[in-house]
């Protein structure tokens, strides 16, 4: 099974595995409403103290009891690991502030907090059946490799994946833009169209009662007239039987044809998807790495393709068999409802009240027959207009996938988030809290020891003895300021609100440009995450949430995806 595969399969798992969390465990219902504690209640906690405060929470007897049950129900080992971002077993205070920012207020932990958190433990299970089927073998592991992961991640709809390491999703794809084409197509796929689905079915059901109803009707009446009617009403009856066998049999087609016509529909929308994806991809990029993946991709992608194009003539193959046969049975109900005409004609004659009264009930079956039609092809073709707008949204996701698969530059990029993740893990941090430190003097390359290093910090990472790439940009910089400033000339900074941040573009604060750090993920929501040097006198993990006083601070990005691949 290789990797592209396992990311179709999986495109919905990461909804699907929040919707079994907020389901099972109630979290929906409870943290709707608005239930908050107090942050600083798990500060400084290791796990034993996170479980106990825990446990003692589900003691209380007041609505926080609640709080605590869903923490438990989620898991207390997943959402310690959760609020613990920097692995070393302990929840700080600058950790608990970072949850608890989310809505804006770093005093409690509020429901919206928490939605934040257990949204994050779908995203963390669904990577470790990702890695679980690694190491089965069930995917390839030549496709495991930085960008393999971005497409995968950003093809799942993730937010934000700062927590495992390089796997960080590639920004293009992850755009408040990009999450909303995903969610629509979700939300098409998975409510709008089962819902008209559903609504079809319930249609011809109601339907179908009432014309049984009025067969009943036509039943009884003849059974009344029985001697009356004799050997007409026997013929009468024996014919209507047959239209029914007719009407079943003409069910039974259309409900193949609806089923063929689905899956259709299904291998019709995937295929626009690898279309656009196949149109995007780029094999001609300034990574030869990038290019054979891609070429491979391209190859997989084809293969795919011609698959797909021969299930699609098999599904017109069976449909155009299956509503020639339901042809066939609407002609021979045709003629069996001429004939059924013919010997009321002579019922008519001889009994001609009784006539009358089955001729009233066959109008009214008649007429609901055509309603029924009516109101089914209505519904049908608001599936069909649903279908194509999916097909839209498919085309384009396609097309950002292929996009994104062939960023130039994204291995310098990817070079540059291992190191900052791995400087972090170091908990590289100043001595004595006058900018100093053996690890920081690496970051200078012969700036001033004793100087603010936040540019040094991103100089380095991006700096021309790491990634030689990076000459072609803003080279070495000590100075937010002067990379601020080369990033203008180049072209290639935006202020904020004019462009959406991608993984490894740099943060600009204001102030006269005081600040700056690498982004390493954006959430669907606009929330910015970094890490930073010289942010607290050490390497640093932040988050920015739209409105918070740090998100009000930035003023632009510097754009190094874009400035790498010019």
């Amino acid at each position: 099974m290789s990797l592209n595969s396992f990311i179709n399969k999986l495109g919905s798992v990461i909804k699907t595995k929040f919707e079994e969390l907020t389901n099972d465990n109630e979290l929906q219902g409870t943290f709707s409403k608005n239930y908050s504690i107090d942050a600083c209640i798990f500060a400084g906690a290791d796990l034993d103290t996170f479980k106990s405060k825990i446990a003692q929470g589900m003691n209380l007897e007041s609505s926080d009891s609640i709080f605590y049950q869903n923490i438990n129900n989620a898991g207390v080992e997943d959402v310690f690991d959760c609020f613990d971002k920097n692995g070393d077993g302990k929840i700080s205070e600058e950790e608990i502030s970072e949850i608890s920012s989310v809505d804006n207020n770093e005093d409690t932990i509020s429901s919206l907090d928490m939605m934040n958190v257990f949204n994050s433990l779908a995203y963390k299970d669904i990577l470790d059946t990702f890695d679980e089927l690694v190491k089965a073998g069930q995917i390839d592991p030549q496709q495991t490799n930085s960008q393999a992961m971005q497409n995968y991640t950003s093809n799942i709809g993730g937010s934000n994946y700062q927590n495992y390491g390089s796997q960080t999703q590639n920004g293009s794809i992850s755009s408040e833009e990009q999450y909303s084409t995903k969610d629509k197509l979700d939300k098409i796929e998975n409510e709008e169209i089962p819902e008209l689905e559903k609504q079809r079915e319930e249609t011809i059901q109601e339907y179908d009662e009432k014309i049984e109803n009025e067969k009943k009707n036509l039943d009884e009446l003849i059974e009344e007239n029985k001697e009356e009617l004799g050997k007409l009403g026997e013929d009468y009856n024996k014919k209507q039987k047959e239209i029914e066998q007719c009407d079943s049999k003409i069910s039974e087609y259309d409900t193949k044809i609806n089923e063929e016509k689905s899956k259709k529909n299904e291998s019709e929308s995937t295929l626009k998807n690898l279309e656009a994806e196949l149109g995007a991809l780029d094999t001609e990029t300034n990574d030869e790495e990038i290019n054979k993946t891609n070429k491979e991709r391209k190859s997989e992608i084809e293969t795919q393709i011609k698959e797909l194009e021969e299930k699609i003539a098999q599904n017109d193959k069976k449909i155009e068999e299956y509503e020639k046969s339901q042809e066939e049975q609407k002609e021979l109900k045709s003629q069996k409802q001429a004939e059924l005409s013919a010997i009321q004609d002579k019922i008519a004659k001889e009994n001609p009240d009784i006539a009358q009264k089955m001729e009233t009930i066959q109008t009214n079956i008649e007429k609901l027959e055509s309603e029924k039609e009516t109101k089914v092809a209505e519904i049908d073709k608001e599936i069909e207009t649903k279908r194509e707008e999916a097909k839209k949204y498919q085309e384009e996701i396609g097309k950002k996938t292929g996009e994104a698969e062939s960023l130039t530059g994204s291995k310098v990029i990817q070079d540059a988030l291992e190191l900052a993740q791995q400087e972090l893990k170091k908990g590289v941090y100043e001595i004595s809290g006058n900018n100093d430190g053996t690890e920081i003097d690496k970051y200078r390359n012969g700036a001033a020891n004793g100087q603010p290093w936040c540019a040094s910090f991103v100089s380095w990472i991006y700096g021309a003895g790491q990634n030689s790439d990076n000459a072609a940009t803003f080279g070495y910089d000590a100075s937010v300021s002067g990379i601020k400033s080369k990033a203008e000339n180049a072209g290639y900074y935006a202020a904020k609100g004019t462009y959406t941040p991608q993984a490894g573009d740099l943060m600009i604060q204001k102030n006269n440009a005081s600040h700056v750090g690498v982004v390493t993920g954006v959430d669907p929501d606009g929330t910015i995450h970094t890490i930073e040097g010289n942010s607290s006198d050490k390497v640093a993990e932040r988050t920015y949430a739209p409105g918070s006083s740090g998100y009000n601070k930035i003023s632009g990005w510097v754009q190094m995806s874009e400035w790498l691949s010019k």
